[in-house]
């Protein structure tokens, strides 16, 4: 091999060195921003949906997968019995693409590819939790900056009934405990006493709310639970025992 071919080839080599690391600090880059957004979002008392992480992302200008309209309106994505994005979750529909969306841009649909490629980058970074929203998507954020029960309680807001059986079965469950129907009146709930009324009357019809129940104190304060995890007798003890220590703190 002649010198200058050992100098082309050596010029080659480099080149292909200095595009892999670049690649790599890109994709870390990319990973960062991602996580970031989730961040950024938890701080702001907000979810992070896949959507809102990848139209920043595009707004960063990185790199993003081409995304193309799913087959549902909805924007959920389908997982098979481990938690992976099934194979057949949406079907590319390029056709259907409304007139000046490009592809991956803020608001537009994403694609199986696009659900897998960012769903695999926010579950690799350390910090970020997620969880199932009530509509059926994922949704992230950084349980150090916004925490699981208060996730939780923010992606319910639009369901009273939800909102207050799950706040009702998880005090039951994890202190134990019956919590009083004012608390619901109380942030981060908000709910007004109309809401708190028909979510009470919509789980006494329900055979799914069964377990939710309620206990009077004396002095006529109501306490909910689930007799799921609080059997009656403790529950009215623990109920008087609340509002004796209220009382008299």
């Amino acid at each position: 091999m002649t010198a200058a071919a050992r100098a082309e080839q050596a010029g080659h080599t480099a080149r292909a060195e200095q595009a892999e690391l670049t690649e790599k600090a890109g994709q870390e880059g990319l990973e960062e921003a991602a996580a970031k957004a989730v961040r950024e979002a938890s701080r702001e008392g907000r979810l992070a949906s896949l959507e809102d992480v990848l139209a920043k992302l595009d707004a960063l200008g990185f790199q993003i997968p081409c995304a193309c309209p799913p087959t549902t309106a909805a924007n959920t994505v389908a997982h098979d019995d481990n938690g992976n994005i099934a194979d057949d979750a949406y079907v590319r529909e390029s056709d259907q693409r409304a007139p000046g969306m490009q592809p991956g841009g803020p608001g537009s649909p994403l694609d199986k590819k696009a659900w897998a490629w960012l769903a695999g980058i926010l579950s690799s970074q350390p910090g970020i939790g997620c969880f199932e929203s009530l509509s059926g998507r994922t949704v992230y954020h950084d349980p150090a900056l916004l925490s699981r029960t208060y996730a939780l309680i923010l992606d319910r807001k639009g369901s009273p009934v939800a909102l207050m059986a799950g706040e009702i079965r998880a005090n039951s469950r994890e202190y134990p405990r019956p919590v009083p129907v004012e608390l619901f009146e109380a942030p981060p709930f908000d709910l007004t006493p109309i809401e708190i009324e028909h979510a009470l009357k919509t789980m006494a019809a329900s055979p799914d709310f069964q377990d939710i129940t309620f206990t009077t104190t004396p002095s006529g304060v109501a306490y909910l639970f689930s007799t799921t995890h609080l059997e009656r007798v403790y529950a009215e003890f623990l109920a008087q025992r609340a509002e004796s220590l209220a009382m008299n703190p």
